[in-house]
């Protein structure tokens, strides 16, 4: 907590180096002394009182300072989200308000909404081969990839059981709505989170995701999983998960499968301003039949820089994954095996917001390629997100 105020502190006098107006200097003064020497109650008085008779957004910093320190967390967040809210306060004040506020909502819970224009150039995932062969039969199909546009909403909920943030239910919903709602998808995951001993390094999930399609439901996942820091310093942290579940395909009975999963993540801090990211994950499914069993792997990177001078930033990830299925495939007389290759540009501003939310630009391509070619495909995504 300690180095939070320091940093705090030091984003106050990035953002509003002038102190207030000459009346107030010395009842100013005296607050930081307080808070300074840990009388955050005094502090609080005193910003309280120069805060009656102005609306300096340094003094409303301090005295969140003040607040936070003293563990009232809401009443804290309200004048950090505020001060952030400013059509002048300076993007870096802002990326050093957000440590705060995030400490605050893992203490207190929060709801949040946001919502993406999407381009989509294959929403169905078609493949591009004009004929296939199913069962010896020669099939053209009815549908070629058409691109569709549309909305994308989004709900990110979280709710700590008390303020030590040890035990929480978690949600994450979104919906595509496209023109028609016959390519509409729902996705959501909710369940508990526990931390588990007292580290702050393993903690236990349990919970289900879900999804619809075309306004009917396709599937469901309940799952426990284990997630872990398994050794950090202050340059990068790796990390572990592992998950294990039922899917169950709602209309695809002979779909329905075990399935276990598990990662490894590295992040690390290239230089300042900049950082990289590597994972790779395995994926083990046991199906209802072995047609439909697959083991799989993915390999990912990513790299995230910002250019503090104009306060762009560039996000750039790569991943390719691979699938291998178990038997022959009873309609096309072929063992199935797949593979994926997903690149992603994200283009951002610290300055580029939208009614208080971070706006930025996302282009993806992705290609599967299978022995089959019936799951054989390629799409293009253009993103506009605000969240």
């Amino acid at each position: 907590m300690r180095l939070l105020a320091i940093a705090l502190a030091f984003a106050a006098n990035l953002a509003f180096a002038q102190a207030p107006e000459a009346a107030f200097q010395g009842v100013f003064v005296d607050a930081m002394q307080a808070l300074q020497a840990g009388d955050a109650e005094r502090a609080e008085r005193l910003f309280r009182d120069i805060l009656a008779r102005t609306d300096s957004p340094r003094v409303k910093l301090e005295l969140a300072r003040a607040l936070y320190l003293q563990g009232r967390l809401k009443e804290a967040k309200t004048l950090f989200d505020e001060v952030a809210a400013l059509s002048d306060t300076p993007w870096r004040v802002r990326d050093n308000i957000a440590p705060f506020v995030r400490d605050i909502e893992e203490r207190t819970g929060y709801l949040k909404v946001g919502f993406s224009l999407v381009s989509d150039s294959n929403p169905r995932s078609i493949a591009r081969q004009e004929e296939f062969t199913i069962g010896g039969i020669r099939v053209t199909p009815t549908e070629a990839p058409q691109e569709e546009a549309g909305l994308r909403y989004s709900l990110r909920g979280w709710w700590p059981f008390d303020e030590s943030g040890r035990h929480a239910v978690y949600l994450s919903a979104a919906y595509n709505d496209f023109s028609g709602q016959e390519l509409d998808r729902l996705t959501l995951d909710a369940g508990a989170m526990s931390w588990l001993g007292a580290t702050g390094r393993l903690r236990g999930k349990a919970g289900i995701e879900a999804g619809t399609f075309g306004g009917s439901r396709l599937y469901d996942f309940p799952y426990v999983a284990l997630e872990a820091v398994l050794a950090e310093a202050p340059a990068w942290r790796l990390a572990g998960e592992a998950k294990l579940g039922r899917v169950r395909f709602h209309d695809y009975a002979y779909l329905n499968a075990d399935f276990l999963s598990s990662a490894l993540s590295l992040h690390r801090a290239l230089a300042q301003t900049a950082a990289g990211t590597l994972r790779a994950s395995v994926e083990l499914s046991r199906a209802a039949e072995d047609p439909y069993t697959y083991d799989g792997l993915e390999l990912a990177s990513g790299l995230h820089v910002l250019w503090p001078a104009s306060a762009y930033t560039l996000g750039a990830s790569a991943s390719y994954g691979e699938r291998e299925y178990a038997a022959v495939d009873p309609l096309f007389g072929q063992v199935r095996a797949d593979t994926k290759l997903r690149l992603e540009l994200t283009l951002g501003n610290r300055n580029w917001r939208l009614r208080g939310k971070q706006v930025a630009l996302v282009a993806a391509v992705e290609e599967n390629h299978s022995s089959i070619e019936f799951y054989a495909y390629r799409k293009a995504n253009l993103t506009v997100v605000v969240d």
